[in-house]
């Protein structure tokens, strides 16, 4: 998901997931419920819980894959896609959810976004 204009370093490329979903999932931001959802068509794969801190950065509380998705890496792509997100309005977060702690340990590209 890097691009030219993409305010992250290189690093370890994410895979997709496993499995292939039509139409491909898409990342909705859902403010009025705290969350990023990611969807394919009108099926819910997976949330990333947050709480927004008074400068409009994100704590990051918890992911959820639904259970159909499970063990496929939709969660590994929930989470990249929220990080490109937050990278490209030039926010910062703190990861409280233990998945997204390790998924920052393997991909350490997604680090500059820690708030620090």
């Amino acid at each position: 998901m890097t691009s030219q204009s993409s305010p992250l370093p290189d690093g370890p490329a994410v895979p997709p997931p496993t499995v292939v979903l039509d139409p491909p999932p898409e990342l909705h931001a859902n403010p009025d419920r705290d969350r990023y959802e990611l969807w394919s068509g009108d099926e819910l794969v997976g949330v990333e819980g947050y709480e927004r801190t008074a400068d409009g950065n994100l704590i990051l509380l918890h992911t959820v894959v639904t259970e159909k998705f499970g063990r496929a890496g939709f969660a590994r792509l929930l989470v990249a896609s929220v990080l490109d997100d937050v990278a490209a309005q030039g926010r910062t977060i703190t990861p409280v959810c233990t998945y997204v702690q390790r998924f920052l340990e393997r991909f350490p590209q997604y680090q500059v976004l820690v708030e620090s």
